[in-house]
């Protein structure tokens, strides 16, 4: 009697840990992350000359003087790729349907905090976030629905369709120093290149976004991205924050995202990516105009004249293509950023083209080359003003998941109508990137 129950015990035993077995493998939850740590050295030129501003309560500002020259050099973090924490999980809900979460912070490690952005090129759409070593810096966090056959819907905050084609497609791995003219690097606190500047590129992330993610279907496979962001506050209020926008009423932040990528053919592969981004306001105030921004903080170099208008629209087009030849990768990129204002006014438009190539040395050894160049146009000039940029890279793989990189890279552009001389930029950097 007693050997049957014990029987009976150990069956019920092996029962529970099937069970339990089988729940854990349906279900999984994983920490990734990169440390990336090293030097920049910088070395800008400004082609600008302006006269003294007199403030409100009667005092000058420093002038910005023509071929006015800053070099600085310190140890830094996120050269070649954004130093972060991230979790992923997964759980098979059965009938070919998962679900799958990211949530993903950017670090800081040679700062004094654990996170926080000063880089409002990715502040988040329509949001008061403060771009400071303050608080965690979001690079994205959503939730997905994934069915076999059919897709995967999520909702969060993403990365930008165009962001995402671009870095799949550049060869220097949407790394920060100068030189990309595609992806302007968020390491330019100190460069000088107007046409290299954050403010002058496509936005990296939005959030409140839904983004549906189709299968591959004969090569072919698509992104659709809407994100909207309403808010209303009375002609007294203050939107807190970044924003600062006093008196505006409704305030809606609105973009829609494709993006479109064939890989049918061995190597190749061909991208087209557009986002529209619109901010429009019920009530403008003459006090709004140093406050209106478009994407709750990038103002896309917008001018005086047209920062307090009604309405701000932003679109960018991106075109690329790639074909992996084995003993080098040749790719080609053409991004194009224009912003409007109420009836249609163009205060911006950016064209940049750019070809790269990569190649294996060795196993353990790599290198990437890129050139490009494009023109920059504002409301207050006529003139297309040309910029040229190009970027060295080398690779030093110490491990499968430890490498040692450097990287230079400089910037050019057409001085502005009566300067002697034009905007200049070169860095460069050293460092190494772990990935965990």
């Amino acid at each position: 009697m007693e050997i049957l129950r014990m029987k009976k015990s150990l069956i019920a035993l092996a029962a529970f840990s099937a069970l339990t077995g089988a729940a854990q493998a349906q279900s999984s939850v994983s920490v990734y992350g990169i440390i990336d740590v090293g030097y920049l050295g910088t070395a800008g030129q400004t082609g600008a000359a302006t006269a003294l501003a007199v403030t409100a309560a009667g005092l000058q500002t420093p002038a910005v003087v023509n071929g006015q020259k800053t070099t600085t050099g310190n140890f830094n973090s996120g050269n070649l790729a954004t130093s972060r924490l991230g979790f992923r999980g997964t759980e098979d809900l059965g009938g070919g349907m998962k679900a799958n979460f990211v949530a993903e912070i950017g670090l800081t490690p040679t700062d004094s905090s654990f996170s926080g952005s000063s880089n409002v090129g990715s502040t988040p759409m329509g949001s008061s976030y403060l771009t400071n070593s303050q608080i965690l810096d979001n690079r994205q966090s959503y939730l997905g629905l994934e069915k076999s056959g059919f897709g995967e819907i999520r909702i969060g905050s993403q990365y930008t369709t165009v962001h995402e084609a671009v870095c799949s497609s550049v060869v220097g791995q949407c790394n920060a120093v100068v030189g990309d003219v595609i992806y302007t690097g968020s390491n330019n606190t100190n460069t000088k290149t107007q046409a290299m500047l954050r403010t002058d590129n496509y936005l990296i992330r939005v959030r409140n976004a839904l983004e549906y993610r189709s299968p591959v279907i004969a090569g072919f496979s698509g992104v659709a991205l809407v994100s909207n962001n309403m808010k209303n506050v009375d002609n007294t209020g203050t939107l807190a924050g970044n924003l600062n926008q006093n008196g505006l009423g409704d305030t809606n932040y609105q973009q829609t995202g494709v993006r479109i990528k064939y890989e049918g053919i061995k190597n190749l592969d061909l991208q087209a990516s557009q986002q529209r981004t619109r901010l429009t306001r019920s009530n403008v105030t003459t006090d709004s105009a140093a406050a209106a921004v478009v994407l709750g903080g990038t103002q896309y170099d917008m001018e005086a004249a047209t920062l307090a208008a009604a309405q701000i629209q932003n679109t960018d087009t991106f075109l690329g293509a790639s074909y992996d030849f084995g003993v080098v990768k040749v790719a080609f990129q053409n991004l194009t950023t224009l912003t409007k204002t109420t009836g249609d006014i163009q205060s911006l438009k950016r064209t940049a083209n750019q070809v790269g190539v990569s190649a294996p040395i060795s196993s353990a050894i790599g290198v990437f080359a890129s050139y490009g160049a494009g023109k920059r146009q504002t409301t207050i000039s006529a003139q297309n003003y040309a910029y040229t940029g190009y970027q060295l890279g080398g690779l030093y793989n110490l491990s499968k998941r430890t490498q040692l990189y450097a990287i230079y890279g400089a910037a050019t552009q057409d001085a502005i109508v009566g300067s002697a001389s034009g905007y200049k930029d070169a860095q460069y950097a050293l460092g190494a990137k772990h990935t965990f």
